[in-house]
């Protein structure tokens, strides 16, 4: 009984199980409903609204994220933050102090794209959520994520503070999504986290060839997060509002 109680207890922190720590921690915007914080407080709405599942960067839910997170909701959408910082045995995979990563926590790609299913797994299965209106976005990390991310049922991605480009590993080599699916690729074009570092300088859009609908906007200078940029807010406003389906 002791040796399968341990192996049920390493099945939760090793798999997709254990994605659910990083939904039921996620903080929450949803629209003009100040009042809704978490994902369960969602169930109190009477109306379907457009989504955007947002993976914050290496080091947690920053101030970055969380200005997104308004903004976006500020637009009609339930922006919904997975917090991957909760699940079992997590640390951070990188060292902002020196803007880059530390290898302390190998398993961050699978974490992330495990995260990703599971949220959009309860969206989909959701009262609140506008099935064909449910987008993905993240920012370094987890903007990496966002290109790596197969998953055909999401409206557009858009893809934030992150290259697409990995010359010394294949995996993060490309923009997996559909070829028809809409992507935004927003950075600086002298990113902080990516200049005069050969392995991952680059832009999304040399990765996007033969995709319908793809735009890189470039934010002048070299600073890593993109809220505070006015041309990365209208070009993430402009994407959501041209693919939103009425």
């Amino acid at each position: 009984m002791a040796a399968l109680l341990l192996v049920t207890i390493s099945s939760r922190t090793q798999g997709i199980e254990d994605a659910h720590l990083s939904w039921e921690n996620a903080i929450v915007f949803a629209a003009d409903h100040s009042e809704i914080k978490t994902v369960l407080q969602l169930s109190s709405l009477k109306t379907r609204f457009p989504v955007v599942i947002y993976l914050h960067g290496c080091a947690g839910i920053n101030k970055d994220a969380l200005s997104w997170g308004s903004y976006i909701s500020s637009l009609g959408f339930i922006v919904i933050l997975p917090n991957s910082m909760a699940r079992t045995g997590r640390v951070s995979n990188c060292d902002p102090k020196l803007k880059q990563g530390n290898g302390k926590f190998p398993l961050a790609r699978k974490y992330r794209q495990e995260e990703i299913t599971y949220a959009l797994q309860e969206t989909l299965a959701s009262p609140w959520a506008q099935i064909s209106n449910i987008f993905l976005m993240g920012h370094s990390e987890g903007g990496i994520a966002v290109a790596q991310s197969p998953h055909s049922e999401f409206a557009g991605e858009i893809i934030s503070g992150a290259t697409c480009t990995n010359k010394n590993n294949p995996l993060y080599d490309a923009i997996y999504a559909p070829l028809n699916m809409p992507v935004l690729a927003v950075a600086s074009l002298q990113d902080e986290w990516h200049d005069n570092k050969p392995a991952v300088m680059g832009r999304c859009i040399d990765k996007a060839r033969g995709r319908s609908y793809f735009v890189q906007v470039d934010l002048p200078g070299s600073v890593h997060p993109t809220y505070g940029s006015p041309i990365a807010r209208n070009a993430v406003n402009d994407f959501l509002m041209n693919f939103l389906k009425k």
